[in-house]
Order: structure tokens, then C-alpha cells, then sequence
């Protein structure tokens, strides 16, 4: 597995270093390698606009700024890929974590063993859900391929495209490149410098693919056959 990039944010100094302190433990025991940065406040993880695997959310940061809710709302705005868990000092709280899709909710004092049971958890999924790695200058990225609308080549480089447009990513590989790692039970080139994902398509006809985000990409008359072959293949699944 590629290095795993996590980021901490808690307005307790003594919580963030316990945190990072589990992790480097936990990863002398699983032989991973990770990056990591630490946070005190929602508002700084937010502005430093970095890309994260894995997010460690604190609830209260005591009138520091928002509550760790409104900031994992904020993040699943421009990113639904990112694992957030929760470690709170207020259990009643839970519910409204799952509203942003959080992975594990720990309660503080953190046990140690449940502690290394989510990442154990966390691991495990990313290492078998399908999960696309891409290096995106000189940094490795990886990308929940259930995420991605459609991937554009661009002779030597292509474009994968989200949801939202702020998140697409410039990759220094070819779209051919990238396909083959992708799953097929998702994606279908359905033109010369098009792949799509089935999951994300709205409608199509002889000569374009409309994606649920509104983008029409072109289809091949010679594809269109084996497109609604395969297309209803998935829908039926």
C-alpha cells in the first residue's frame, strides 16, 4: 500500500500528539507509511486546501471556530472521498456525525484497542474497495473510483473529472494508462477520449453520453451498440 496522507484536527495540543503517538505505534504493528499533519482549528485544516486519505475530527473546538460537523460539511462539499472519524468528548453527538458520512466515531479518553480496530477497519477498505492511484505531481492520490464521472485524454495526459469541477485533477499519464487499472464493472470507453462511469450516467442516445452532472460527452457510432449492451448489464446488477 502507498503512503497514506492523514491529517488531525483537535484544539487540544495534548489530543493531537496522543493521536499522531497511536498512529506511529499502529504503524510499527501494520508496516504502513504515512504523512501526517496536525490542525487546532477547522478554519486552518480548510484554508491549507490539502488532500487527505484520512481525517481525524474533533467536535468542540471551544470557541475556537466551527464545530467539526459544519467543517466535515464544508470538506464533503469538494471531497467525498476522504475518510473522517470522529473523536469527541460528547457522545449524544454521534447521530449527527453519520449526516457528513463519518467512517468511526470514537469518544475521548480514545481506547487504545478500538483506536487501532478503525484503523485496521480503514486499511482493510482501502485496500479492497476500489480505490484508483494516481500520481498527480510528484504526490499520490488515491481516488475512490465510485467518485469519478468520466476521465478525458489528452494525448499524453488526461483529466478526471468530479462532481465538482474545483476537484477535477490533471494526471501525467495517458487515459489509456489510467484505464487499465480501473474496474470494469464501472467504466466504459464509449469514445476515443472518453471513459465513463456507468454509475454516474443520466441518459444517453446514437451520439452522446449525459452525465448526471450535465456534461455531454460524444459516443462512437461503433460503441454505441456494446455501450447499451453493457450499460443495461449494469443497471440490471
Amino acid at each position: 500500500m502507498d503512503m497514506i496522507r492523514i491529517a488531525v484536527c483537535d484544539d487540544s495540543e495534548y489530543m493531537r500528539k496522543e493521536t499522531c503517538r497511536n498512529i506511529l505505534e499502529y504503524s510499527f504493528e501494520r508496516d504502513f507509511e504515512y504523512s501526517i499533519d496536525e490542525y487546532s482549528t477547522g478554519e486552518r485544516l480548510l484554508s491549507s486546501q490539502k488532500e487527505y486519505d484520512l481525517i481525524f475530527m474533533d467536535y468542540q473546538f471551544e470557541g475556537l471556530g466551527a464545530d467539526g460537523i459544519t467543517i466535515a460539511k464544508k470538506i464533503r462539499e469538494k471531497n467525498k472521498a476522504v475518510t473522517i472519524m470522529f473523536l469527541s468528548s460528547y457522545p449524544n453527538v454521534v447521530f449527527q456525525s453519520f449526516e457528513v458520512g463519518t467512517f468511526r466515531f470514537l469518544v475521548k479518553p480514545i481506547e487504545k484497542d478500538k483506536f487501532r480496530a478503525s484503523i485496521d477497519s480503514f486499511l482493510n477498505a482501502m485496500e479492497e474497495d476500489d480505490v484508483l492511484a494516481v500520481k498527480i505531481d510528484g504526490t499520490k492520490h488515491f481516488i475512490k473510483q465510485k467518485t469519478i464521472l468520466y476521465i478525458e485524454g489528452f494525448g499524453k495526459y488526461c483529466i478526471i473529472h468530479f462532481d465538482n469541477p474545483q476537484n477535477d485533477l490533471e494526471c501525467h499519464e495517458t487515459m489509456g494508462a489510467v484505464e487499465e487499472r480501473l474496474s470494469r464493472r464501472y467504466f466504459f470507453r464509449c469514445y476515443k477520449s472518453f471513459v465513463v462511469n456507468l454509475g454516474h450516467v443520466s441518459s444517453f442516445n446514437h451520439s452522446e453520453v449525459i452525465m448526471d452532472n450535465g456534461d455531454n460527452l460524444l459516443i462512437s457510432r461503433a460503441k454505441y451498440r456494446e455501450f447499451m449492451s453493457v450499460y443495461s448489464d449494469f443497471i440490471a446488477k
